[in-house]
């Protein structure tokens, strides 16, 4: 898997995101988990009705905010600041600055908005060296963050609302088919609710357990690799894996039969190899 796909260090600039996980498509899911039992039109009602009040929340969420920037936004603008104080900044000229930060170096670039850590480039909310360099020039930092993570940007999101529909017995009949339900067919055993884990995933008491696909399976009693101890052969006569080694070769006589001399019965059989 190409490193882009799964390690921050990697990630593109475009999107201006730095979260590793897809985690829209999941928290969607459980917001209309109980809308998805309901038939087809009831499912669709119940979702438009959750997505209409929460759009309505939202529009009043954003008129109590206070200041240019979410909260959230300046939750992270302050903890980096905190990580700023121990920054140790020096100007270079034209927007340019060497920080120190412990015992690391990094260059930060106050006009094109990057730095040395890639935390700026990725996530366009500045970093602690950027916020270092913005102290030293008189720059507020919540200037320098890109307008999607504004107030006006949040309340434009939410701008539009969703009107409510009409009584069922109030639509307009059409001569379209009638909606229906899918088929339903029952399956065996109790319905799922949860997926399907992989292997790696199902932790045992040493751990998570591994999948056996591709291991080569021997029989615990003879260790032959050819069947298992179920249908064993030897097992199945009473021979002990003690006596094994102790076990001839076949013999084939002229008349075609098999002799094989055990160390306990003498056992003669027709062969049909």
């Amino acid at each position: 898997m190409a490193p882009n796909t799964w390690v921050r260090a990697f990630f593109s600039t475009f999107p201006k995101c730095d979260v590793l996980l897809n985690n829209n498509c999941e928290v969607f899911n459980k917001y209309i988990l109980e809308a998805r039992e309901l038939p087809i039109l009831s499912m669709l009602e119940r979702i438009k009705n959750q997505i209409m009040t929460r759009h309505y929340n939202k529009q009043l969420e954003a008129e109590n905010f206070v200041g240019t920037v979410c909260p959230k936004i300046r939750k992270k603008i302050a903890k980096n600041a905190e990580f700023a104080n121990i920054c140790y900044v020096m100007p270079s000229g034209q927007g340019i600055f060497q920080v120190q930060s412990k015992k690391n170096t990094y260059i930060v670039d106050i006009v094109s908005k990057q730095c040395e850590c890639r935390r700026w480039d990725l996530t366009v909310i500045p970093c602690s060296h950027a916020i270092s360099c913005l102290r030293h020039e008189r720059i507020p930092p919540e200037t320098m963050i890109n307008a999607c993570y504004s107030v006006e940007a949040f309340a434009t999101a939410y701008a539009n609302n969703i009107w409510p529909c009409k009584d069922m017995a109030a639509w307009e009949k059409t001569v379209g088919p009638p909606v229906a339900p899918p088929g339903y067919e029952k399956k065996v055993g109790r319905p799922p609710k949860a997926r399907k884990k992989q292997a790696y995933e199902v932790q045992g008491r040493n751990g998570p357990k591994l999948t056996k696909h591709g291991s080569k399976m021997h029989c615990s009693w003879c260790k032959s690799s050819d069947h298992n101890v179920r249908t064993c052969e030897l097992k199945k006569e009473g021979i002990s894996p003690s006596e094994i080694e102790e076990i001839p070769p076949v013999v084939t006589d002229d008349h075609g039969v098999c002799t094989v001399l055990l160390s306990v019965t003498l056992h003669t059989h027709p062969c049909n190899c």
